[in-house]
């Protein structure tokens, strides 16, 4: 190689300094291998100027790619914005409303007071203590009170039931007889009061107004007394009617509520006296019937709530 560059240099003494750099050139890397000292150094000097504008090139197409980007993704952005805004509004639906639960067995207690009304008449052939088949009436009043156990049906916001109630009663009456010689004592007595009955109610809410009716029985206690002669005549029947009434109740937690209630119970007539023959072939038998009115306060705790 050195002799070829010397017989260039002999024949082409002009262009000496080409060829020296020309083989110069590839005198340092003949074989591709990596230059050492001072030639490498200036080797990569050599090519620092293409690299840096290969560098610049590249910049310019990363920047105008990035910007490329960002037009298509605001674009997007207000493409969106724009559909959304001309979308209606529409509203959600409100929450669905269910009614207060009313369904299942309860329990609960009830006291109040109540007033009857005793008539009483003369069904037997005496006239000792008042005339034949004469009516006589008589008002009592007292407190009453007890329990109840029932069980509601419910569709949607009605409400059906069935209960029964067992109450203990003070409706006591004495009074002077009204006829003459006005020495007699007349007493009547009711001791107990049970009721089975439907109800049929609607809520609203938490209030439940219902009307109710149904099957009812009490004791009666009756006695009639002369203080002149001290003959008393007196008995203790059963006596089964009918009640009716309705109320309202008012929901304080999910199983406990308070009620308020009337009922009107007919009792109908049994023959409760029965007593001694006071006067030769004339016994002593009177038809006594009673009707009461209560209203009462009442709570019950529903179960299975």
């Amino acid at each position: 190689m050195e002799a070829e560059a010397s017989a260039c240099l002999r024949k082409n003494e002009p262009h000496r300094v080409t060829c020296h750099r020309r083989y110069r050139a590839e005198f340092i890397n003949p074989a591709d291998k990596r230059p050492h000292g001072s030639r490498a150094f200036a080797n990569v000097a050599g090519k620092l100027p293409n690299m840096f504008r290969n560098d610049q090139k590249e910049r310019h197409m990363l920047f105008r790619v990035g910007r490329i980007f960002a037009v298509c993704c605001v674009s997007a952005a207000a493409v969106k914005c724009a559909a959304a805004a001309d979308l209606p509004y529409v509203k959600s639906p409100p929450p669905v409303e269910l009614p207060a639960g009313w369904a299942g067995f309860y329990l609960g207690g009830q006291v109040g007071y109540g007033a009857d009304s005793v008539r009483w008449r003369n069904l037997g052939g005496s006239t000792f203590f008042s005339p034949l088949n004469s009516l006589t009436r008589d008002r009592g009043s007292g407190v009453i009170g007890g329990g109840q156990l029932g069980y509601n049906f419910q569709y949607n916001r009605f409400v059906f039931g069935v209960e029964g109630s067992v109450s203990a009663a003070d409706f006591d009456r004495s009074f002077t007889s009204p006829y003459f010689p006005a020495t007699d004592v007349w007493s009547s007595k009711l001791t107990w009061l049970t009721t089975v009955t439907g109800r049929v109610g609607y809520g609203f809410d938490t209030w439940l107004p219902y009307i109710k009716g149904g099957f009812a029985a009490g004791n009666v206690e009756t006695s009639i007394r002369d203080n002149a002669l001290g003959v008393i005549s007196q008995g203790s029947a059963v006596h089964s009617g009918w009640t009716l009434g309705g109320g309202v109740e008012v929901k304080l937690t999910r199983q406990l509520s308070l009620g308020l209630e009337y009922m009107h119970t007919d009792l109908g007539r049994s023959n409760d006296l029965n007593g001694p023959q006071i006067v030769p072939v004339a016994p002593e038998s009177y038809g006594v019937g009673l009707r009461s009115d209560s209203i009462m306060a009442r709570f019950n705790y529903l179960f299975g709530q």
